[in-house]
């Protein structure tokens, strides 16, 4: 499954974000790690952009697939990774990959399509896991976003004056919308679609999926009155949160 906006919105994004600061990936990839809790021979990541985060965790894991939907970064990312890593251009819905990893990963993208979707990609990762395997996944927080409904603001007034960016939140379906744009031109605007589920809802799906959560990882919260990100918040605050499966 390919939702039709995400190629579209996701090179735009790239193109506005360029690089991330020195040091982020790696951050990031210590992180990972910490909380797979044990040493990582193979890894799967889904959603790898220009495999910026897989090149930060080759050094400390044997072998990575990284899989990403937009062709440009595939092509970047073998231009740069080391040969630990193996790139695949696809959609992780639909993929065929052979191989069993030890963690995969899907960090800052999950909820793409329906339900059925989130379902379907589940049940992949469980396919794709090792019996002892575990799996790191992104999941956004409806709670949060609900507040952030009609928000409006510049992406990084200092790096990127010109980008804006407005919340909308469809409260029948718990699908957040994050449209961006340049100011000059809002018409140009391209828009990504989640879908957010509670601790409990994506309990129960991993559960329908064959999966068992074991772990909860929120993240920070942004005060929309004060237009101030708090690095760290409550499950239920959280703009997102981080989830560890095993079967």
């Amino acid at each position: 499954m390919e939702s039709n906006w995400a190629n579209d919105f996701y090179k735009m994004q790239y193109k506005f974000i360029g690089n991330y600061p020195e040091g982020y990936h790696t951050k990031a990839a210590n992180e990972i790690l910490e909380q797979a809790g044990k040493p990582v021979e193979s890894m799967l990541e889904l959603g790898a952009w220009d495999g910026s985060l897989a090149r930060a965790l080759s050094n400390q894991v044997g072998q990575i697939t990284t899989v990403e939907l937009i062709k440009e970064m595939v092509e970047k990312a073998k231009s740069l990774n080391p040969d630990n890593i193996e790139t695949v251009h696809g959609s992780f819905y639909d993929v065929t990959i052979k191989h069993k990893f030890d963690v995969i990963i899907y960090i800052d993208g999950f909820g793409v399509g329906t339900d059925d979707d989130q379902l379907k990609l589940l049940k992949n990762i469980k396919h794709w896991l090792k019996d002892d395997g575990c799996a790191l996944i992104d999941v956004y927080q409806p709670e949060h976003w609900k507040k952030a409904d009609g928000v409006e603001m510049y992406l990084n007034r200092r790096d990127m004056p010109h980008i804006k960016r407005r919340y909308s939140y469809d409260f029948e379906t718990d699908i957040m919308m994050d449209t961006w744009w340049h100011e000059k031109d809002e018409k140009l605007n391209s828009t990504q679609y989640l879908k957010c589920y509670t601790p409990d809802e994506i309990h129960n799906l991993c559960r329908r999926a064959g999966l068992n959560v074991t772990g909860y990882f929120p993240h920070g919260a942004m005060d929309y009155e004060s237009m101030k990100y708090h690095e760290h918040a409550s499950l239920k605050e959280c703009l997102s949160y981080r989830i560890k499966v095993v079967k």
